[in-house]
């Protein structure tokens, strides 16, 4: 995959922002990976096992503070219903 820098003032929020890229690209592959017809039950076990990992991270990685810079980020847009 290609990272390409984010539009974002807040360095800090970049951060989080492309932090949270790569855990949901980690979901995503578990998921296909638990999707596989030929999985023994420690395979599935240990899929689920990081699973549960990946979304304990996600859902503490997606705290106030991180809605917070988002919206603070979204301040800091021009308004497109002003006229230029």
């Amino acid at each position: 995959m290609v990272h390409r820098s984010l539009p974002i003032a807040n360095p800090t929020l970049s951060k989080l922002i492309t932090e949270l890229g790569s855990e949901c690209e980690n979901v995503t592959a578990l998921i296909y990976q638990l999707q596989s017809p030929h999985l023994s039950e420690r395979q599935q076990a240990e899929i689920l096992a990081e699973l549960l990992a990946a979304t304990i991270h996600l859902n503490v990685h997606c705290d106030e503070e991180f809605q917070t810079l988002i919206a603070q980020e979204m301040e800091t847009l021009p308004d497109d219903d002003e006229p230029d």
